[in-house]
């Protein structure tokens, strides 16, 4: 018979637990079959510690009162009314208290966490806040909160009771049968109205961590210090890196997310022409497209991007504002931060230490000279290069006023955006995520342990509703950084011919892919090569044979376009695609990969260690990331996407 769970416990955005009783609170649930028709039974009861535990949600404080009279102790209970329901005697019992020095506003929902079946159609249940009537009944499905966006004030509490029944018309389909939940404590900070230093609070308190200047609050200190502005937004980490008088905010990818070309010159966007870098175009176009929510209730479209090159070249010299190079938002909704910008990130300490150094290198957005633009190098020092280099690109964004974040802000438990947040439900497809969300594989469905379990990104979805394929790239390096020849030619593919493993992709879709442990998870899969030549604009451009055609038009259209493609089980990321740059640290540590994009005949694009774009011969040795895409049916069974929260899928 199985046993297990409703729990009461940490969500996946609250802080550690600060006590707990040796036998946490359950709720055991059990359905015996009664052989009367075909009527059956729930029996429930309890495991019953000797004290209350509490748990942290930012500046709240959420206590379950771990004693038998509060806890659900509904024993030998059928399907039942909602009227029978409303008349129960147990009931769940917890208090939120605000233990910070602001006013807190937050959310409190249940989350079921049961994987097959899914309860939530057949659980009603009703909740009362302080002395307050209860509620009318709700659905799980329908309604999960307790509380949307309550306000407590600095040392206020709330009491929430809660009664909770499986609906009358619940079927055999539950029968032996687990459900399992978890109470959800969302905290919510409202920086347009807040002081930053009233919210803020650095591990190392003697830290110095923002600057001011006018009228902008720059967060700057050294990575020991900040661990307060994470925000998990659109399947993205950033870090909130300045608040304005207004109250918006600037952030930045707390990553690189492709690594490409600057532009064929220094100019980001030119107003009188409206010529576009390719950074400009795969910011607004490429990058844009994977923000869900992006509109004007997100972005602030009242600013604008200073790309203007500094008086000399100290990077601590303020760029003027010229209307020239004033970018606005309206025109660019996202774009990169400047020199300035990132020095004022490690005023507080050294460029080497500076919280936005990250050991890779990457552009910023305006001139360092006539014929150069500003870059950041892989030590984390202000550097310059010509504009046609491929280096990282760290997406950067205005946040408007008053938006409000739940959360911590720390990187186990980031911000989210309050008006943005959306939620995986169990039994999800896959295909229904977002670019940047994170993925580990259910491949044994029964341990539940999955620490080492090999660590996924989805890069995009693509096909119609109902047979979407999801695109997702290995955080991590094949066969443990094992390096070998791209192809036997300059088109990944090419090696079925010689069926030789000497080569990554005869290698990858025959041993790679014989010895997967979730291979009846992924399907063939499209992958573009095309060339990416001298002119290194990532949209594949080669001309065609077929026409006379000028530079600039053969990249404004693809159908002037040469591109050629390798379906097949295992791929690699072309240049410029979303993630085709050196991901994470630690386990991550880079090594020069190869990308699947051509640069010449027999030549290859590679990403280098620090995440500058290389070419390589097809004969050299280097490592991969690989690609796969899942079938429409692959679900999640939980999780949250955070890279320490990955979706469990199976």
């Amino acid at each position: 018979m199985e046993e297990p769970v409703i729990e009461k416990k940490k969500s996946r955005f609250i802080g550690d637990i600060k006590k707990q009783s040796k036998a946490i609170v359950m709720i055991l649930v059990s359905i015996l079959v009664i052989a009367i028709g075909s009527s059956y039974a729930l029996l429930r009861n309890s495991q019953v510690g000797n004290n209350s535990y509490t748990i942290n949600a930012g500046n709240l404080e959420v206590t379950f009162k771990d004693q038998e009279t509060d806890a659900l102790t509904i024993s030998n209970m059928y399907p039942m009314t909602d009227t029978e329901g409303l008349t129960q005697t147990d009931e769940l019992t917890f208090v939120v208290k605000n233990t910070g020095n602001i006013p807190a506003v937050y959310n409190v929902y249940i989350e079921e966490t049961s994987t097959s079946p899914a309860f939530k159609t057949v659980i009603r249940y009703v909740d009362k806040k302080n002395s307050g009537e209860y509620s009318d009944v709700k659905v799980l499905n329908d309604n999960k909160y307790i509380d949307e966006k309550a306000r407590l004030e600095v040392n206020a509490e709330a009491t929430y009771k809660v009664k909770l029944w499986l609906a009358e018309e619940a079927d055999a389909t539950y029968m032996n049968k687990t459900f399992r939940a978890k109470i959800v404590v969302d905290v919510m900070q409202d920086f347009g109205s807040t002081l930053l230093n009233d919210i803020y609070h650095p591990k190392n308190t003697s830290c110095t961590n923002y600057v001011e200047e006018d009228g902008i609050t720059y967060i700057s200190g050294s990575k020991d210090c900040i661990d307060f502005n994470y925000v998990w937004w659109s399947g993205k980490m950033w870090r909130i890196t300045a608040i304005y008088p207004d109250g918006a905010m600037k952030m930045v990818t707390d990553n690189m997310i492709t690594s490409i070309a600057f532009g064929e010159n220094v100019t980001y966007y030119n107003k009188s022409t409206e010529e576009k870098s390719y950074m400009f175009q795969w910011l607004n176009e490429d990058f844009l497209d994977t923000l869900y929510n992006q509109g004007a209730d997100v972005i602030d479209t009242t600013k604008s991007w200073n790309a203007t090159m500094p008086p000399d070249t100290n990077m601590g010299t303020k760029p003027l504002e010229t209307d020239a190079t004033m970018i606005p938002t309206t025109i660019s909704p996202i774009g990169l931060l400047n020199s300035y910008e990132y020095y004022k990130s490690y005023q507080n300490t050294t460029s080497r230490n500076g919280y936005l150094n990250i050991g890779y290198y990457w552009w910023l957005l305006n001139l360092y000279s006539s014929s150069n633009v500003w870059v950041v190098n892989g030590d984390g020092n202000g550097a310059n290069n010509s504009p046609t280099i491929s280096g990282g690109s760290r997406p950067s964004v205005y946040l408007k006023s008053g938006i409000s974040l739940l959360g911590s802000g720390t990187k186990e438990s980031p911000y989210r955006l309050s008006d943005d947040y959306d939620e995986a439900n169990t039994d999800d497809k896959v295909y229904t995520r977002h670019s940047g969300e994170y993925i580990k594989f259910d491949t044994d469905g029964s341990s539940g342990n999955y620490d080492n379990a090999q660590l996924f990104r989805i890069v995009g979805v693509e096909g119609e509703e109902n047979t979407r394929i999801t695109k997702i790239v290995a955080m991590d390096y094949a066969a443990n950084k094992t390096n070998k020849k791209f192809a036997s030619t300059d088109t990944f593919g090419a090696s079925a011919n010689t069926q030789s493993s000497d080569y990554w992709d005869y290698y990858l879709n025959n041993d790679w892919y014989n010895n997967l442990s979730f291979k009846e998870k992924i399907t063939n899969g499209t992958y573009y090569i095309g060339t990416v030549g001298i002119i290194r604009n990532y949209k594949l451009a080669v001309c065609s044979t077929t026409g006379s055609y000028t530079t600039a038009e053969c990249l404004s259209d693809a159908n002037k376009r040469v591109t050629t493609t390798f379906t097949g089980n295992i791929g690699l990321l072309r240049y410029g695609e979303i993630f085709a740059t050196q991901q994470g640290s630690g386990s991550f540590s880079p090594i020069e990969m190869w990308l699947i994009t051509k640069f010449s005949p027999s030549n290859v694009w590679c990403i280098s260690e620090i995440d500058l774009g290389n070419t390589r011969s097809i004969t050299s040795m280097y490592g991969v990331r690989t690609s796969y895409y899942l079938k429409s049916d692959v679900k999640i069974l939980s999780g949250s996407g955070t890279e320490l929260d990955p979706y469990i899928v199976s």
